[in-house]
Formats: C-alpha cells, structure tokens, sequence
C-alpha cells in the first residue's frame, strides 16, 4: 500500500528535522541556531536558519564564522538545494555545497502497514530509550568521539533498536527514532544500519519496522528520514513504504570576509 506524501513546506520540516538532533552548545542568531558539537556531525556543527533573519546577510555570515572559528570549527550553512536562500548565499561568497541528502516523508500508519505484510526473520532484538554499547559500535563503524552519546540524546522521545548475533553478541543492524517534542506527532529515523555481512536479510526492515510501531503507540502520525542520493538500496526500500523526497539540501561554507 503507498502512503500519502506527507503535506509540509521545507521551512515547516526544517524546523521539525532540527528538533530530532542534538548538540552541546548553540547560540541564537535572529531566527537562526548557531550549533557546535566537538565536530560530531554536520547536522550538530552548522547553522540552521529556522527564522527570518533580521541584519544583513553579510553580516551574519562574519558574526557566524567569527562564532564557529572560535571553537575550531569550520563555518556551515544548512540550505535547501536550488532556494533563493541557497543561491543567496552563493552570491555572499559562501563555498561549495557538501553533503546533499533528501529530506523524506511518510505517513506512520501505511508505513508500518506495508513492514507488517512482510516475513521478518526471527533474530535477537533489543531496544533502549539511549544509545547501548552494542549499538554504538555499529553505528557509523563505532568511529564517534566520546561526545557522540550526549548528542544522539536520550530519555523517553528516544528508542534505539539493535539486532545482534546471539552467539558473538555484536550487531547485525541498528536504528534511532527520536519523537518531536513540538506538536504535529513527528517521528524522526535515523541511524538506519546494517553490518555488510548481514544484508539482504531483511534486518533493515524489521529495525523499521520496530521503530515505527513504538513511534506509532507514542501518537506519532508523520515520519521523516534523511538519506543520500547515492544509497539506492535504502531508497528503494523507503520508496516501497510510501516515503516521498519533500526537498533535497546541502551544507554550504562560509568564505573569508563575508562583508567586504
């Protein structure tokens, strides 16, 4: 069964795709969120422009890379592809684009029908309201700094699902979903991993299918998910349970001396 594209403008699932990820530190900017988190993702180390903007352009692209510049970061701009605020910062001297994914949306409900019409292999599963061990040595190969925990979040909006071996006890496949705490009854998926010697066996989709269902007993009706243009398989399994690309976006750096 498809599921409806889920009805959302890009600023209304910007402000929902900076509610699913965390980071140590961030500073208002206007409408803007200045965020830093030790260099551990760029979705913790950027700006996010969640509102207007009330000074110049120029001048906020100085003020936000002197900010990033003094913890050792480098300066990155969350945009949209192909918006006038993308072309904006083009024009403002910012750099090339890295880092483009789509931004996808689904109804919970069809979604999670379409997982349950599907024979998943019975394995060892395991869920947590915070990042376990086991889970974080899979995820993106285990290679995150000590902050990585504080950033992933944790508490009751959170569940991280892991699939392992019985007999070795490492992971097969893990993923997170993390509830909006903003009203719309949001669920953001992330972290969708499978270890290569364990593909093509369905765990994906059982890790999906996990989450979905938690997300849907919280009143969770929405879901949203970022992937890269280049993974064809997990595009070809979201497409099969009713995920549509709502917009694509990139990161783009801040050049030197924005304002001169």
């Amino acid at each position: 069964m498809t599921a409806r594209p889920t009805q959302t403008s890009a600023d209304g699932l910007f402000a929902v795709a900076a509610d699913f990820w965390g980071y140590l530190e961030s500073e208002p900017l206007d409408g803007w969120e200045l965020r830093a988190g030790a260099g551990f993702t760029n979705r913790a180390n950027s700006v996010w422009p969640l509102g207007p903007l009330r000074r110049p352009l120029p001048q906020a692209l100085d003020e936000i890379r002197a900010w990033y510049t003094e913890r050792g970061l480098s300066a990155q701009v969350l945009a949209e592809i192909g918006s006038e605020f993308d072309v904006a910062l083009v024009e403002h001297g910012c750099g090339e684009a890295h880092d483009g994914a789509y931004r996808q949306t689904a109804a919970v409900a069809p979604a999670l029908e379409a997982l349950n019409s599907y024979q998943h292999p019975n394995v060892p599963l395991s869920t947590a309201d915070r990042p376990q061990d086991r889970w974080l040595r899979l995820y993106r190969q285990g290679t995150i700094p000590p902050q990585a925990k504080e950033i992933l979040g944790s508490g009751e909006r959170y569940r991280y699902a892991t699939i392992y071996d019985e007999s070795s006890g490492e992971p097969l496949a893990i993923g997170r979903a993390a509830l909006s705490r903003a009203s719309g009854g949001w669920v953001g998926l992330a972290g969708i991993e499978t270890a290569p010697a364990a593909r093509r066996r369905g765990l994906a989709r059982l890790i999906l299918r996990t989450l979905l269902a938690w997300a849907d007993e919280q009143g969770a009706e929405h879901a949203m998910l970022e992937v890269r243009r280049e993974n064809e398989a997990a595009l070809a399994l979201y497409r099969q349970l009713g995920f549509v690309t709502a917009h694509e976006y990139h990161y783009r750096t801040i050049g030197v001396a924005a304002a001169s």
